[in-house]
């Protein structure tokens, strides 16, 4: 009977010789998987993984929002640019036929330079993307109506 006590003594010793003490599913024993379960180690790392699996989408989201807004901003920008070069096409043709109407006035050339040349700086500030897109509009409609009334 002590033999069988020595025996059984001794297995509960090797069983609890396997506990590791590991938390990870994969690398702890039985009796650790065990353990872990009752304590809801496992449970508490779920939760923490769930936890950290919200927070990486939240700030996904957060980052495709972002994203989403520089999209707009960038057409917005896009449309702006090209409403300019239109705008600019279209004061240079109000300009040839200002000049062309100017042909034999000598004043009237003088004063279509002069805002020709206002015009090619708008240009070039819209160009290099130096320009407040309402100040070159505002300034290529004044050169456009100073040029029709010529």
């Amino acid at each position: 009977m002590q033999k069988k006590v020595k025996i059984a003594a001794l297995g509960v010793l090797t069983a609890l010789g396997a506990c590791t003490g590991s938390t990870n599913p994969e690398e702890a024993s039985l009796f650790d998987n065990i353990h872990n379960l009752n304590t809801g180690e496992y449970d508490r790392q779920i939760e923490s993984n769930k936890a950290r699996a919200q927070a990486i989408l939240a700030n996904n989201r957060a980052a495709e929002s972002r994203i989403s807004g520089l999209e707009n901003q960038a057409a917005s920008n896009s449309r702006t640019i090209a409403s300019l070069r239109n705008d600019i096409a279209e004061t240079k043709a109000v300009a040839q036929q200002a000049r062309a109407s100017s042909a034999g006035d000598t004043a009237a050339i003088q004063r279509v330079s002069v805002l020709e040349q206002q015009l090619r700086s708008v240009e070039s500030e819209v160009k290099s993307g130096t320009a407040s897109p309402s100040v070159a509009k505002a300034e290529l409609r004044r050169i456009r109506s100073a040029l029709l009334s010529i």
